[in-house]
């Protein structure tokens, strides 16, 4: 059941005058006001933290103007300073209490405690200091001293019954006095504990997104790991198998070029001969049928394309050798600025007119790298990047710089972009997006795991129509 529900008015009676009209009618007030705030509190609807703070201000203004009315017929009746100050002493500790109730954040506990703590105070005010009050001042109307009346009233007796309710009194206004810090005292360590604990899930909920985060990326490392051994199993046996048959072609085809040309030129003496031969017509309608100066001429075209085609046979060969190797098999002490500028210059060619290259780093350290492998990672991710731009004028940029224990490169670009179905699959061998024939999809993913067998990462970020960043992150000193 609901405390407020105990609450009942406020009684007046005819014992709680003192005779003198100002204060009785302030009191009366004061009991209006108290079972105001009784019926509010006896409905059960609980004070909003506006409500309360307009009644403790009303009570507040209340108490001052009362408590001066008191204290000025005191001074004007000259009292004892003792009794004065004594007096006085009370309201300002009624004050002091009712302001010690605005820390109290619970509204719904704090107005019946308020309630009963004023029901209370009044009670004891009237019946023992106003009542005092009120003896003294017409014994000095009556002609004695105020000291005489001071002294006769410390040995005044009054009815047991309201000597025993003081007394109860005040030890029920100091009880809710300590129930008042109590409740102060509880809020603000409830309050400290509430952001100790807030603190302590914030922290938390950030090192588990931190976690999860980790355990994302752990998980892409993984897969693309699995991947990349995955292909360089297939690539060491794949390799394998097609070197030799592949040198067997290349030796016949160039044996072939050697006989093709030692044909033509046969058929250039047979020509000679011909001329002044009986045979002549019979030679030249022989050459005719086999349509010979189409074969001279294609005959060599063949023969390139064909060297051209096991040239690119051989680098993907190559390449697929590289998937299986564990990792650079010999590193020096080079300066990463001349291989970025290196990278640059080598992919020159492949730019188109209006394409800005912007550098962004100046003196990098020299790392221990195989300068070779990790130039031809820098050159496919600079090369990828001018191919983003297409045919249009655009930027690309080149930023390295120290962060810590690494260094960071960052190939970006202005072109078009990547949505994240693509994203998830660039580095994935022969994936392209480029038309058949012009791309073998191999180049990002060789820079993949160039860079992951110097240790290193590779961070992709894109946003389709605006452009991609490639971020490379090595360790500045080898792992031991």
């Amino acid at each position: 059941m609901n405390s407020a529900s105990h609450i009942v008015p406020f009684q007046w009676a005819d014992y709680f005058e003192t005779g003198f009209d100002d204060v009785d009618g302030q009191h009366h007030k004061l009991v209006d006001l108290i079972n105001v705030l009784a019926q509010r509190a006896a409905s059960g609807s609980e004070l909003q933290p506006a409500e309360l703070t307009h009644v403790l201000d009303g009570l507040a203004r209340y108490a001052l103007h009362h408590f001066a009315t008191e204290e000025a017929l005191m001074e004007a009746a000259g009292l004892d300073p003792r009794h004065l100050r004594a007096h006085r002493q009370l309201h300002a500790d009624f004050v002091t209490q009712v302001e010690e109730m605005r820390s109290t954040a619970d509204s719904a506990r704090v107005v019946p405690v308020l309630y009963r703590f004023v029901t209370s105070w009044l009670t004891f005010h009237i019946l023992d200091t106003d009542h005092s009050m009120a003896r003294q001042m017409r014994a000095v109307a009556a002609g004695s001293t105020p000291e005489a009346a001071f002294e006769a009233e410390s040995g005044h007796r009054g009815d047991p019954g309201n000597t025993a309710l003081i007394g109860a009194v005040r030890n029920l206004l100091g009880l809710v006095a300590e129930r008042n810090n109590e409740l102060a005292s509880i809020n603000a360590r409830l309050e400290q504990r509430v952001a100790e604990r807030t603190a302590a899930l914030t922290a938390a909920n950030q090192a588990l997104r931190h976690t999860l985060d980790s355990l994302e990326d752990t998980r892409t490392r993984l897969q693309e790991a699995d991947k990349l051994a995955a292909v360089g199993q297939l690539a060491a046996g794949v390799a394998h198998e097609i070197n030799n048959p592949l040198a067997f072609v290349a030796s016949n085809l160039g044996t072939l070029r050697e006989y093709a040309e030692r044909m033509l030129a046969l058929v250039n003496t047979a020509d000679r001969l011909a001329a002044t031969s009986a045979n002549r017509e019979a030679w030249q309608a022989a050459r005719a049928e086999t349509d010979l100066e189409f074969i001279r001429e294609d005959l060599p075209v063949l023969v390139v394309e064909s060297t051209r085609g096991l040239g690119r046979v051989a680098e993907i060969v190559q390449a697929l050798q590289g998937f299986a190797s564990p990792g650079p098999s010999e590193t020096s002490e080079v300066s990463l600025s001349a291989l970025l500028d290196g990278a640059i210059k080598a992919t020159a060619a492949s730019r188109r007119p209006g394409q800005e290259v912007v550098r962004g780093y100046g003196v990098l350290p020299s790392m221990a790298v195989n300068p070779t492998l990790l130039g031809e990672a820098f050159k496919a991710l600079i090369d990828n990047a001018g191919r983003a731009l297409g045919n249009v004028s655009g930027t690309l940029t080149v930023r390295a710089r120290e962060v810590g224990a690494e260094l960071v490169v960052d190939v970006e670009d202005t072109g078009c972009g990547m949505d994240e179905a693509t994203r998830s699959r660039i580095f994935e061998p022969f994936f392209t997006t480029r038309p058949v024939g012009q791309g073998r999809g191999l180049g990002l993913s060789s820079a993949y795991r160039i860079v992951r067998q110097h240790g290193g990462r590779i961070e992709v970020g894109s946003v389709p129509g605006k452009g991609s960043r490639f971020r490379v992150l090595l360790p500045l000193h080898a792992s031991a």
